[in-house]
Parts: structure tokens; C-alpha cells; sequence
């Protein structure tokens, strides 16, 4: 029988906290990763976790326990026996093949539980490593969903971007736009009203100077009447002031 403590490596006084600590350090050196690429470490750590079940449980602690005990007290109480030389004549006939037969048989009804338990605890392991495998493969796949969900939501981003962007080039090159044409209008506009100005002087200057050039003119005229009067005067009277 093997002994539970032997397989958590810890004495056989532990205390349930010495249990607890022993299977979290087994826990944590038999990790799926190592049960999934060796069937050894998986049949390894199914023999912990029997173990572990075995004496986290008092009543089957004590039973092991006493299980235990018995087994060491029968290979304490085990002494070879005093060999009795026997009259060859008075030596039972056939008793050495039967003896034979019930060892072959004992040892192959134990050989035959120990593969029955060895078999079931290789499938438990099989088991523990396809349900190793299948949570590794969702992990992965889960994890490469996520990546693709990932990846699209940065390609949506990303795209959200360059039309933001392109929105906002959009929109800067529309400002200019409005603004160099709000910019061409005021010029406009400045010219147009330039013009006018210029357009009012001129007008104001022709004006002036029609009116200059009447009173010029007028004043032509007069000195023109003027001289007349003084020559008819002269004609006429023969003096300039009549």
C-alpha cells in the first residue's frame, strides 16, 4: 500500500495545513501545460489528488492511517520460519503445486486489480489531459476571437479615423474656400468702392472746373463788353469812360 504522506511528501503528524500547503505546491508544479505534454506528470498528479482527497478527510485519514499501522505491524510480525527437515516418505504429495497454483493465483488476482487501478487511474489521466487539451484549445480559441475582435474593432477604428480626418480636411479646405472668397468679395468690394471714390473726385473736379472755366469765361465776356463800350465811347465821344 502506498502511503498517502510518501506522495505529498510530508510526515505522517501533519497538520491539515501542512495537507493544504503540500497540494497547493503540488497544484502549482503540475500545471496543465505539463499534464497536457506528459502522461507521467498527469498520472503523477492523479496519485496527488487521491492522496489529497485521502487526508483532507478525517474518517479517511484515520482509515488510511490504521491501514497503515496493520501493514507495518504485519511486516514487523513477518519472521522466517524454522526449517523442520521431514522424512521424505511422510512429505505430502501434491501440496507443492498447489501451494504454486494459489501463489500464481494471488499474485495474479493482485497483478489483475493493480492493472484494473493502474488502468482506470492512466484513463482518469487521459481524461484529465483531454479536458487539459479541450480547455487549452477554447483558451486559444477564445483568445483568437478576441484577437480577431480586436483586430476589427482597430480596422473600424482606424477607419472611423481617416474619415474623421478626411471630414476635417474636408471642412478646412471648405473654410478656406469661404474664406478666400469672403477675402475676394471685400477686395471686390474695396475696388468697386475705390472706383466710386474716384469716380465722385473726378465728377467733383470736373465740376470745379467747369465752374471755374464759367467764371472765366464770365469774366472774358465782361472785360470783352467792356472793352467795346471803350471803343465805342471813343468812336463816339472820343474818350474811353463816357
Amino acid at each position: 500500500m502506498k502511503s498517502a504522506y510518501s506522495v505529498l511528501g510530508i510526515p505522517g503528524n501533519a497538520s491539515p495545513a501542512d495537507v493544504e500547503a503540500a497540494y497547493q505546491r503540488a497544484t502549482e508544479f503540475y500545471t496543465p501545460q505539463r499534464m497536457a505534454e506528459d502522461s507521467n506528470v498527469a498520472l503523477q498528479f492523479v496519485d496527488v489528488r487521491e492522496a489529497y482527497q485521502v487526508l483532507r478527510d478525517p474518517e479517511s485519514r484515520t482509515a488510511h492511517d490504521r491501514k497503515l499501522a496493520s501493514q507495518l505491524g504485519q511486516a514487523a510480525s513477518r519472521k522466517p520460519l524454522p526449517v523442520v527437515a521431514a522424512p521424505r516418505e511422510k512429505k505430502p504429495i501434491g501440496l507443492l503445486p498447489i501451494a504454486l497454483v494459489l501463489a500464481v493465483a494471488i499474485f495474479g488476482t493482485g497483478y489483475w486489480m493493480q492493472s484494473k487501478r493502474e488502468k482506470a487511474r492512466q484513463e482518469l489521466a487521459a481524461q484529465e489531459a483531454e479536458s487539459v487539451r479541450k480547455e487549452a484549445a477554447a483558451e486559444a480559441e477564445r483568445r483568437a476571437a478576441e484577437a480577431i475582435q480586436k483586430a476589427d474593432r482597430d480596422r473600424q477604428d482606424a477607419a472611423a479615423a481617416r474619415q474623421e480626418a478626411m471630414l476635417r480636411r474636408e471642412a478646412d479646405t471648405s473654410m478656406m474656400r469661404l474664406q478666400n472668397s469672403q477675402a475676394h468679395q471685400r477686395s471686390q468690394q474695396m475696388q468697386i468702392a475705390e472706383t466710386e471714390r474716384r469716380e465722385v473726385q473726378r465728377k467733383e473736379y470736373e465740376r470745379r472746373a467747369e465752374e471755374q472755366r464759367a467764371v472765366m469765361e464770365s469774366q472774358r465776356r465782361v472785360a470783352l463788353d467792356r472793352q467795346r463800350i471803350r471803343e465805342l465811347c471813343y468812336q463816339n465821344y472820343r474818350k474811353f469812360d463816357c
